[in-house]
């Protein structure tokens, strides 16, 4: 969608229109479900924070600055509604699953049983060790890797700085080189 585009669309979803609401709710929402899933690891639960992120979006338009793109200014808001419902679950290993979840759900089929079975092997070790990560290196690994985000709309999605974000990709690399290849 062009910002021109986007900047009427978000005009109208400001001024109240249902149609424009309904478009923009239509046009992000796979995105954002997706996000929301691969955090909470609940389908059920994924929907219901995709449709709490889009309440919370929808009631701070206006303070939307452009400052960052759309997406990632709703990103940010979907992390943070995801988070706000592991904290009152206190469910960390429903992030766990939801690595798990995703890992099925990525894998490409082989046309060989053997290859299959050796693909799924490795993808298994590397998202074992994702998930031994601490959460803030998991995030960003699970943001970067999982939903292609840049440097900067990790950032601007968890709240920190760019600088931040490279040193927990950094230490979050580190750390899985050193749990799957364990060699000097």
């Amino acid at each position: 969608m062009s910002q021109t585009a986007l900047a009427h669309l978000l005009a109208s979803c400001q001024a109240g229109d249902a149609q424009a609401i309904a478009e923009l709710v239509e046009t992000y929402r796979p995105a954002l479900f997706r996000l929301a899933l691969s955090i909470l690891d609940d389908p059920a639960e994924a929907d219901e924070a995709a449709q709490d992120a889009f309440v919370a979006a929808l009631g701070a338009l206006r303070g939307y600055r452009r400052e960052a793109a759309f997406t990632t200014w709703l990103y940010a808001i979907t992390v943070n509604v995801c988070r706000g419902r592991l904290r009152r679950r206190g469910a960390r290993l429903r992030l766990r699953r939801a690595l798990e979840a995703l890992l099925r759900l990525s894998q490409a089929v082989t046309p060989r049983p053997e290859a299959q079975a050796i693909q799924a092997e490795a993808h298994a070790e590397l998202w074992q060790a994702v998930r031994g990560l601490p959460e803030p290196q998991r995030l960003v690994v699970v943001l970067r890797y999982e939903h292609d985000l840049r440097l900067a709309e990790i950032a601007a999605v968890l709240g920190v700085t760019e600088r931040t974000v490279h040193n927990r990709l950094c230490a979050a690399h580190q750390r899985l080189r050193e749990q799957i290849d364990p060699r000097p």
